[in-house]
């Protein structure tokens, strides 16, 4: 009698599981071998690094020890060096030669006039009294110095003292120059300049 086919679907899925879980469990067992000679691969390198660290320390040879240090020279003492003194001997005075001084030039000769200087007596007028110094009775004494020339006219004049009126001062300056006259001095019978001083009285009874 044969079994239902329901039956026969069972069995099937069940050794379809079993041979699944035996594919895991190689597959599992054949990862952890892998991981254990994995570790102990690594495990041989490094003592193999090791042996050959220690064979490669033995073989180096061992540094030669550093050369003595030279000896030294010692310097040869110091030569005594004298040195030498030489006396100079001052040299004889020399001999100076004095020769006399020529006389000084003698001082010019001074000029002897032949005549002297003379007013013209007629040119010897007042100057004229400014109105405004009238009107504000302005007075005094002007003192001038002026200079002379060869012809007799004056072409310079200075006040020396003044009248307190630069007024007054001016117009006697000018009057001066432009009235009162001389008779110049000579020398060798040529007229020379000359220079004087004269003096204004401004009074004002002589303005009225």
């Amino acid at each position: 009698m044969e079994r239902p086919n329901h039956l026969k679907i069972e069995e099937k899925s069940a050794a379809s599981r079993a041979s699944s879980l035996a594919i895991v469990a190689v597959i599992h067992v054949a990862a952890i071998l892998g991981l254990v000679a994995a570790l102990n691969q690594g495990a041989i390198l490094k003592q193999i690094e090791d042996i050959k660290a220690t064979v490669e320390a033995e073989k180096t040879p061992p540094k030669a020890p550093p050369p003595p240090p030279p000896d030294l020279v010692k310097p040869p003492p110091p030569a005594a060096i004298i040195p030498e003194f030489s006396v100079a001997t001052a040299p004889p005075p020399a001999t100076v030669t004095t020769s006399p001084k020529p006389p000084p030039p003698a001082p010019p000769a001074p000029t002897v006039s032949d005549t002297v200087l003379r007013p013209i007596a007629r040119t010897r007028t007042l100057p004229p009294y400014p109105p405004i110094s009238v009107r504000l009775n302005e007075a005094g004494t002007t003192l001038m110095e002026v200079h002379i020339t060869n012809t007799g006219n004056v072409d310079d004049c200075k006040v020396v003292k003044s009248s307190s009126s630069e007024r007054l001062d001016t117009a006697a300056c000018d009057h001066v120059k432009r009235v009162w006259r001389w008779q110049p001095p000579t020398s060798k019978g040529q007229p020379i300049d000359a220079t004087t001083r004269v003096q204004v009285t401004w009074d004002l009874k002589d303005a009225r």
